[in-house]
């Protein structure tokens, strides 16, 4: 997408590189999500029958589940991160690639976990399926992208602050962009507008046509600061990533509570899968 103009230069390249950014972030979730949810459901109706045999108990087995999961998702956001960042000329920088690839591989990892967490507390998968559409697209409606944080109705306000997708993009960009002094032109009436000439220029200052440039030009940094209302800073960096660990161990107890309080195998009418159980 940015192979021809790596460095943004107005307004509309920016809006096009974080668009980018959250859509990257959703597939990788997306894909993640609807992958695991027959695997799980297969794995789920194997821990029934080894349930049955007295073999483990549901702590085992989602500790084996986050063991084995961990190792791919953590590579699986790198190949894509040296795939995806560098090409399109994001700062070539360690600390803020480790936070990029920190921050996806969250994405990734939060979206297998709860499609899980779906498939153990739901009878089948297009049930666990149906659940997880709602829980992307809750996320990709409050995200903060298509509805920015400060125009966001207060009657939804609490699904801005609950649902993670929120907390990945704003680590993502305020990571990506902290101290970026990239010169972006403002747009004319824009609130990054408005911003810039009070900040560049004298209050009430009418530029003319020889400094018209200095005072509508801001950088990225400024750009992702107005843009989000001011709400999205580089010190809740932090915050976000307590927040996603905390997701994380919420949609791993919801595995936990599935496989302990659910046994749709057992409750299955079909009389030669009833009979297994019974033989094991």
């Amino acid at each position: 997408v940015f192979a021809s103009q790596r460095v943004p230069r107005n307004e509309s390249d920016m809006n096009s590189r974080i668009t980018s950014i959250y859509i990257t972030a959703l597939f990788l979730g997306v894909n993640a999500m609807n992958t695991a949810l027959p695997v799980f459901e297969m794995e789920r109706n194997m821990f029934y029958r080894h349930t049955a045999s007295l073999m483990y108990d549901q702590r085992a087995i989602t500790l084996a589940f986050t063991l084995v999961e961990l190792p791919f998702i953590i590579l699986s956001s790198l190949v894509f991160c040296l795939l995806w960042y560098f090409p399109v000329g994001f700062a070539v920088e360690a600390g803020k690639f480790f936070l990029y690839w920190l921050f996806m591989t969250f994405s990734l990892g939060l979206f297998t976990f709860f499609g899980q967490g779906f498939m153990a507390i739901f009878r089948d998968s297009q049930t666990a399926q149906g659940f997880g559409s709602l829980l992307i697209g809750m996320n990709s409606i409050f995200g903060g992208v298509l509805i920015r944080p400060q125009a966001i109705h207060s009657f939804w306000v609490w699904a801005y602050w609950t649902f993670p997708l929120h907390y990945v993009l704003e680590g993502l960009f305020t990571s990506q962009f902290r101290d970026d002094t990239t010169p972006i032109i403002a747009t004319l009436g824009s609130p990054f507008y408005d911003y810039v000439l009070k900040k560049n220029c004298p209050t009430g200052f009418q530029p003319d046509d020889s400094d018209l440039k200095y005072c509508t030009t801001g950088t990225a940094e400024d750009w992702i600061y107005v843009s989000f209302g001011g709400m999205w800073v580089p010190e809740n960096i932090p915050y976000n990533i307590l927040y996603l660990i905390g997701a994380v161990i919420v949609a791993k107890a919801m595995v936990v509570y599935g496989l302990k309080q659910k046994n749709y195998l057992a409750n299955s009418d079909d009389k030669d899968i009833k009979q297994f159980v019974e033989f094991l």
